[in-house]
């Protein structure tokens, strides 16, 4: 039944992509900002996503 079994802690200190145990989930909000960051790629195919360009 596992009435009063110990929960495992999830303090949310381990990063998904890599697996890197950090000691406070700030420093993971930061390391994902700044490890993990992927910008949206654009499509330039689809219409109304064309900036003009040099010509």
């Amino acid at each position: 039944m596992g009435l009063f079994k110990k929960k495992e802690e999830a303090t949310g200190t381990k990063c998904k992509e890599c697996g890197l145990e950090l000691h406070d989930p700030v420093r993971l909000d930061r390391h994902m900002k700044k490890a993990h960051k992927h910008a949206p790629q654009r499509n330039f195919d689809e219409p109304g996503t064309s900036t003009g360009g040099m010509w």
